[in-house]
């Protein structure tokens, strides 16, 4: 019996490897911040988008508690830095890769996929612009659950996850600023398709549901965490008063205008 789990062991941790170490196609054109990038933007898309969540106020690295059975850390940003290019930080955010073509793991990169040239080069500003002189965290220690999970496809790379996309309902220029916000502040919970999830252990309901909402009432729970009848709600209420919060009142309208339309479309067809 020992035999037995020490090769289940084996072709566990192989497997797992093999997934964690698949090269990716890497873009050819080399990244670099362009002019219109600002530091102050970073770090508006640092806070709503979540870096300081995962990463800490100061991006230096935290321990990631929700990984089962695993000692995982985010990575220390400001460490990054003092060697990676502009290139290299454009990669891991936007396609999910590292520098030596493998994909990140427990990083929602696939949520930053569409953000523009710009967002992305202020991103890089702002960490760049954060000195700091705390050592770069240890590397990721995946247990037996997480390997399991990927070798046999229960949970992907953030580069597979990007690789399944699917773009929300698009519904013209008019809304296309809402729809933005949408693609790279809500899917990480709510898919890229803000469908929603259905399964265990993230459960959230399809962004549709924003049509029931009255403006006031959107707004009101994006700032306060505080849903409509006062409630509080696992996960979006933190999320709300931590991230979207910062959000200024022309970006939580244009997030709830498309919403808004987006539900009332899927409810007519």
């Amino acid at each position: 019996m020992g035999g037995l789990a020490l090769l289940g062991l084996s072709v566990v941790y192989i497997g797992s490897e093999m997934v964690m170490a698949k090269a990716w196609p890497m873009p050819e054109a080399a990244f670099h911040v362009p002019k219109n990038a600002t530091v102050a933007e970073g770090a508006h898309l640092a806070t709503t988008l979540g870096c300081i969540d995962c990463h800490g106020a100061r991006l230096e690295g935290l321990y990631m508690d929700f990984v089962p059975n695993s000692t995982v850390y985010s990575r220390n940003l400001p460490a990054l830095a003092r060697t990676y290019t502009d290139a290299d930080f454009e990669r891991v955010i936007r396609r999910a890769l590292k520098p030596d073509a493998s994909s990140v793991v427990v990083m929602p990169s696939n949520q930053y996929a569409s953000l523009t040239d710009r967002e992305t080069g202020s991103l890089i500003a702002y960490i760049r612009s954060i000195k700091s002189d705390a050592p770069q965290v240890p590397d990721p220690k995946y247990g037996l659950m997480v390997r399991t999970g990927l070798m046999l496809g229960m949970f992907s790379t953030e580069a597979t996850a990007r690789a399944n996309n699917k773009p929300p309902l698009d519904l013209g220029p008019g809304l296309a600023t809402g729809r933005h916000i949408a693609m790279t502040a809500c899917a990480e919970c709510h898919t890229s398709s803000l469908a929603g999830h259905n399964g265990d252990p993230l459960q959230t309901p399809d962004l549709a549901i924003v049509a029931s909402y009255d403006r006031s009432d959107f707004i009101r729970f994006m700032r306060t965490g505080k849903a409509p009848g006062n409630r509080e709600l696992e996960l979006m209420s933190a999320s709300a008063r931590a991230r979207f919060s910062h959000f200024t009142d022309a970006e939580l309208n244009a997030l709830y205008d498309y919403l808004a339309a987006r539900g009332q479309k899927l409810a007519a067809q």
